[in-house]
């Protein structure tokens, strides 16, 4: 199975096509799965946080958002919850 972040997240992009974008195995619990992504920005070795306070108003984390992180340029990195993801395909 293939999971398509641009249709999980409702996004914008010109790289819908398989063969145009790249694919990622992941496994949660018995399943595998591969999540479709446009392109890989870069790799870092990091610390995840728990989603702020204010954000639980929105109840992101049932989107497969399970916390953040802060990267060395200051910006806010989302981190993604695999195993929710697969409950938003199936």
């Amino acid at each position: 199975s293939i999971v398509k972040l641009h249709e999980v997240f409702n996004l914008e992009t010109e790289v819908t096509e398989l063969q145009d974008g790249i694919l990622i195995l992941v496994e949660a619990g018995e399943h595998s799965y591969c999540i479709f992504v446009d392109k890989l920005i870069g790799q870092a070795q990091i610390v995840v946080k728990p989603l702020p306070v204010y954000l639980n108003q929105y109840d992101i984390g049932k989107y497969g958002i399970s916390g953040c992180t802060i990267l060395g340029d200051g910006s806010v990195s989302l981190i993604l919850d695999v195993n929710n993801l697969i409950g938003q395909k199936y």
